[in-house]
């Protein structure tokens, strides 16, 4: 049904009612000097205007992205420290209080209204001057100077509390609590009730086994024994009031009321606004049809499971074993972890994926007290210095596998080839200035997911498979085994979609929701009917167990994911490639046309 066609990079997108979301994003993040916050009248003359010194601004600029790319470093190095539960050392504290004091600092300088001011002062001035030099041989470094003053008026309007009074006060507050919490998540004692008929532990009363989200998850997709699938599902459930009761309700709260004093109409549209360049309204313009037109396919999908499997397929606990289970277990020695590195390098060097000199840590396995989700972090963000200086990136990025686990394997591999799609892409961003190859807004999250997302879906290619997927001894895995997999969980895709926009009309309904009504009780409540109304029943992942929410950067981020899928999945992009697998023209593409061109 899709009938318009955009061309972005010479990759041709069918975009339907969609075109104002992608080309908003892209030109968001690389042409910040025509987004609408942006655009204001630039005087000029008709006459020959005197030659303006470019010295003051260069020399803003210089002492801008020195000082940025030194507050930035220090707070993802607590970032990554907490996140990954790591021990201080003699000469690093990694603390909450730590954490949001390097985040204070980093956001004191982006939010300062005398940096903005005077980013503004040198754009206007170097506009005249960029006028009468159209022609000179010094026309690409004043651009690059414009473009890099663009970007840091942007940016820092994205973190101007200057209109209120309250605005910066409610923000310090807000992050402190966030940070509390954050590290009583990761500290949480969490895992499943043992049922009396599994062989965990001796059985004759309640015994508590300790387990994090991610084994939880794993156990409700692939025990055979639905008793341990119901455990791990209620130790999944449980995520969400200790939340609750541990700071979300006032974080929440305080989220609203920042964005109200900046005259936004809630946090959502306040986060969204930043990062795509339009509001919440647009936003659920673009979702509710993509709900509406989807809504069918997931009624379908759940008539077809019980067709298969019975009513009690549509229990929470017992959806996803019920879909692909068993195909799970038959897959798993074709995915041994211990190969995924391997894979992933070979797989990316195929296709002429390179990192550019970046130097990364890599945290691959589950563990006690660690975050409970993949993600991609730049301490270091890739940029060119004035003297032409490239600064290569440092990555961090994480992954959360149990290779004693069945089907961890295959999981932890697309959150591998996941993360280390971001690391390869922002690794070969080549601009002014580190404000470009970060991840916070103004970068458009759904821009963000889209090379990511791209080369994680590789991993679930069957020509992918026929090639990487291998056993120990070298055997690829046998094609009735892909088709069965194909046949088990093709009719139910449509969940997986579902999935990520009830993660985007839950924070939607929660941010909406009067103060006098933001309780614990009510927010849980409120997750339930979401999963109910968009997922058609409670979700195998209850909402209020997805990290996104309680963290300052993911909050409000979702709709990037879901987004990603209406390119990574279109019909064009695959015929595009042709060939995906190995191809490495297809590598060079996404460089040239993707990472490398945001100079």
């Amino acid at each position: 049904p899709f009938l318009m066609q955009q061309s972005i990079h010479r990759i041709r997108i069918p975009l339907r009612r969609y075109p104002h979301l992608i080309l908003s994003s892209y030109y968001n993040c690389h042409h910040s000097q025509q987004h609408p916050l942006l655009q204001r009248k630039m005087e000029s003359s008709a006459t020959a205007k005197p030659k303006i010194s470019t010295s003051a601004a260069k020399e803003f600029v210089k002492r801008f992205n020195e000082a940025y790319a030194t507050k930035h470093e220090e707070f993802e190095n607590q970032f990554w420290g907490t996140k990954m539960a790591l021990a201080s050392t003699k000469s690093v504290t990694y603390s909450s209080d730590n954490l949001f004091q390097t985040k204070k600092d980093m956001e004191d300088l982006l939010s300062n209204p005398e940096v903005l001011e005077e980013a503004k002062t040198h754009r206007f001035k170097l506009s005249a001057l960029l006028d009468d030099n159209t022609n000179s041989s010094g026309c690409q470094k004043t651009d690059d100077l414009v473009k890099t003053l663009d970007i840091i008026i942007r940016t820092c309007q994205c973190n101007d509390m200057s209109s209120s009074s309250e605005a910066k006060s409610i923000r310090e507050e807000t992050s402190k609590i966030e940070s509390e919490l954050e590290m009583a998540r990761n500290s949480m004692k969490l895992g499943y009730i043992a049922p009396d008929d599994t062989n965990d532990e001796p059985s004759g009363g309640d015994v508590f086994v300790p387990a994090s989200s991610v084994a939880l998850r794993n156990m409700v997709r692939t025990s055979a024994v639905e008793s341990r699938r119901r455990a791990a599902y209620d130790g999944l459930r449980s995520i969400g009031p200790f939340v609750c009761d541990n700071g979300f309700v006032d974080i929440v709260k305080l989220r609203n009321r920042l964005a109200r004093k900046l005259g936004f109409i809630d946090y959502y549209d306040y986060t969204v606004t930043n990062a795509e360049g339009f509001g919440k309204e647009k936003l659920f313009e673009i979702l509710d049809d993509l709900e509406l037109s989807t809504r069918p396919l997931m009624e379908e999908g759940r008539k077809e499971l019980v067709k298969r499997y019975g009513e009690s397929a549509l229990e929470p606990w017992n959806t996803s074993f019920m879909m692909a289970g068993s195909v799970i277990k038959k897959m798993d020695p074709y995915f041994p972890f211990s190969k995924s590195v391997e894979r992933y390098v070979k797989s990316y060097s195929a296709l002429n994926i390179t990192y550019a000199d970046s130097t990364m840590t890599l945290d691959l396995l589950d563990r006690q007290n660690k975050y409970s989700n993949g993600f991609c972090h730049w301490p270091v963000p890739a940029w060119v210095k004035p003297d032409g200086t490239f600064v290569p990136s440092k990555t961090n990025f994480t992954s959360l596998a149990n290779p004693t686990a069945i089907g961890s394997g295959l999981t932890a591999l697309t959150t591998l080839m996941h993360e280390a799609g971001h690391a390869a892409h922002f690794a070969n961003i080549r601009q002014p200035s580190p404000l470009f190859s970060q991840e916070r807004a103004p970068t458009s999250v759904a821009y963000a997911e889209n090379q990511s997302m791209f080369l994680d879906s590789l991993v679930g290619d069957a020509a992918w498979r026929a090639k990487y997927a291998l056993d120990l001894e070298g055997k690829p895995i046998p094609f009735d085994i892909i088709e069965e997999e194909i046949r088990a969980t093709q009719p139910f895709a449509v969940f997986a979609l579902r999935g990520m926009l009830a993660v985007s009309y839950f924070e939607k309904a929660l941010y909406e929701l009067p103060e006098e009504e933001m309780t614990s009780e009510r927010i849980q409540s409120l997750a339930d009917e979401i999963e109910q109304k968009i997922q058609g029943g409670l979700s195998p992942r209850p909402l209020l167990s997805v990290p996104h929410l309680v963290s300052d950067e993911a909050s409000c981020y979702y709709q990037g994911y879901t987004v990603r899928n209406l390119i990574v999945y279109l019909p064009c992009v695959v015929v595009t490639f042709l060939h995906i697998v190995d191809v490495r023209s297809n590598g060079i593409f996404l460089f040239k046309s993707l990472f490398k061109e945001r100079q």
